[in-house]
């Protein structure tokens, strides 16, 4: 073999370790058992799963909708890589018997309202409702009886209005 092609392979160092896909949902809890002890455990985001190592066991609990890769070292310096998908709860959406695009939330509680490509939110600010955006998604948070209109807006220009109804 040629020296500089030798030296490219040794640059290229070994391959990377293939990844095992593991599905969890949110608030699922899975546990994983192997043949010898966890001895060191990495994650690319901490906010989507919990861990808990114990002995040869690992705990693994969906937290947040979202990708993340997680690594597990054993003691004999071994590794295996999961790539983590955490699937989302599916929330429940307008009450029965109200009318499209209208909710009602008692005061205290918490909607998330799934928007894809939220490019705008425009909201009334009349003590009823507070409004948050994340992403793909719109938190809503019942502060004070009332209503209040939320108008989601996209990148194409679509826009979907929402009337919440805050209950004391």
């Amino acid at each position: 073999m040629p020296a500089l092609l030798m030296a490219f392979a040794l640059l290229a160092g070994p391959a990377p370790a293939t990844q095992v896909p593991l599905l969890v949902g949110e608030r699922q809890v899975v546990t994983l058992e192997f043949t010898r002890p966890v001895a060191k455990l990495g994650v690319t985001d901490a906010e989507a799963v919990q861990l808990e190592a114990s002995g040869q066991k690992l705990k693994v609990t969906g937290l947040r909708a979202g990708r993340t890769q997680l690594e597990v070292s054993f003691d004999d310096g071994a590794v295996l890589a999961w790539d983590v998908t955490v699937v989302a709860l599916r929330r429940p959406g307008p009450v029965a018997g109200g009318a499209p695009g209208e909710l009602e939330l008692a005061i205290g509680e918490e909607r998330r309202i799934p928007a894809p490509g939220l490019a705008r939110l425009l909201f009334e600010e009349n003590g009823a409702l507070k409004v948050r955006a994340e992403t793909e998604a719109v938190v809503l948070i019942a502060t004070g009886p009332g209503r209040a209109s939320v108008v989601l807006v996209d990148g194409a220009g679509k826009r979907t209005t929402l009337t919440v109804r805050v209950k004391p």
